[in-house]
């Protein structure tokens, strides 16, 4: 099997969070140097590098993360591969999953994307960025094979 890559809607939800986390951290850095040095000449200074810094975390952060993002649903287990500085490789035994969630946030909701949680004793694999449709499949197909493996037993949620 291969990995699955993400859908291009989804490079927009990743861009509007970079763009959100990018104005977050300028407004916490030009706050912190006025509260704690408080000179013109050195805030506009600051101000130009934390535009610099933001500019080029939106630019780069979305499509480094998107390129990288990547999950496999095979048989047998759930595999999701994600990341920008640190590449993380989430492995999680089908046969051990205890609870599966679809879950979307106010942002998610906007670009009519979800994410899926699969949580079994020991970790927590999340598939993100999957279209609302595709995010049901998906728990759908999990449920009925964690069904599969306990012989029919009750629904996972």
């Amino acid at each position: 099997m291969q990995y699955t890559p993400l859908e291009k809607n989804a490079k927009k939800v990743m861009l509007l969070t970079a763009v959100i986390q990018a104005v977050a951290f300028s407004a916490v850095v030009l706050g912190a140097l006025y509260w704690f040095i408080g000179e013109e000449k050195l805030l506009f200074s600051a101000a130009i590098v934390a535009a610099v810094i933001a500019l080029l975390w939106v630019i780069f952060v979305p499509m480094v993360r998107f390129k990288r993002y990547r999950y496999m649903i095979t048989p047998d287990r759930i595999e999701v591969i994600e990341g920008v500085f640190w590449i993380k490789r989430t492995v999680v035994p089908i046969d051990r999953v205890h609870q599966i969630s679809v879950s979307k946030g106010p942002i998610d909701s906007a670009f009519g994307v979800a994410k899926v949680q699969v949580i079994t004793a020991g970790s927590t694999a999340v598939m993100r960025f999957l279209n609302e449709e595709k995010a049901n499949e998906i728990a759908m197909y999990l449920n009925n094979k964690v069904n599969e493996k306990l012989g029919g037993g009750s629904d996972v949620q």
